[in-house]
């Protein structure tokens, strides 16, 4: 649909340090609010229940609190959403094990097709490419932010033609037709919104890669 350049997603170091301080709450509120979409995407793309994806939600945030003081805050050492999605991982794969009877492994046979258990259908999450995963979901949660953003900063009318022309590829020609303006009126448009919503994009991924 849209791509993000990847200077925007770069992690916010000045985040993670402010992290370290439990007390900060505005700050812990702030974290939560953007990275739970995040988490919950992964867990649901693992297959995981929406009651399951809450508890690996739940469970990843505790983990983070604990273990925020020993992360080091080094692009060298990996990114931090990069971080956090691999206790989310563990997370998942702990709510997976919770399904698998204690004898499964005693009685899983070739012959199980159609009776395999629910844990044999879900996406081994050991060889599946988590980082691909947990990459399109950041990407779709700051897309998300940041066209939400972009709609409460412009016109009605100036999203509206940025929406269909960027998210629902209605051509030029279309959509001028449907609202009644020019070809160049149409272009000039898409393109200020398109450096706004890039604008957009770079802070947020400043504040919270």
């Amino acid at each position: 649909m849209m791509n993000i350049p990847d200077d925007d997603l770069k992690t916010s170091w000045t985040l993670v340090a402010r992290l370290k301080n439990l007390d900060d709450l505005d700050r812990w509120q702030e974290f939560y609010d953007l990275y739970r979409g995040l988490i919950m995407g992964v867990a649901r793309k693992a297959g995981l229940r929406e009651e399951e994806a809450q508890e690996v939600l739940q469970e990843t945030m505790s983990s983070v609190s604990k273990n925020i003081g020993a992360f080091e805050a080094d692009p060298a050492r990996g990114s931090f959403h990069g971080w956090l999605l691999t206790m989310a991982r563990w997370r998942i794969l702990d709510q997976i094990k919770k399904r698998m009877p204690l004898n499964s492994s005693s009685q899983m046979t070739a012959e199980s097709t159609d009776t395999t258990p629910t844990i044999e259908r879900i996406p081994d999450l050991q060889g599946a490419n988590l980082e691909k995963i947990c990459d399109e979901e950041w990407r779709a949660q700051l897309l998300g932010q940041a066209l939400a953003e972009l709609q409460r900063t412009i016109k009605a009318e100036h999203y509206q033609v940025f929406h269909l022309l960027t998210i629902q590829q209605k051509p030029v020609k279309e959509v001028s037709r449907m609202l009644g303006k020019n070809i160049a009126q149409v272009y000039l448009i898409k393109h200020r919104a398109g450096k706004d919503l890039q604008a957009i994009l770079k802070n947020l991924g400043q504040r919270f890669g």
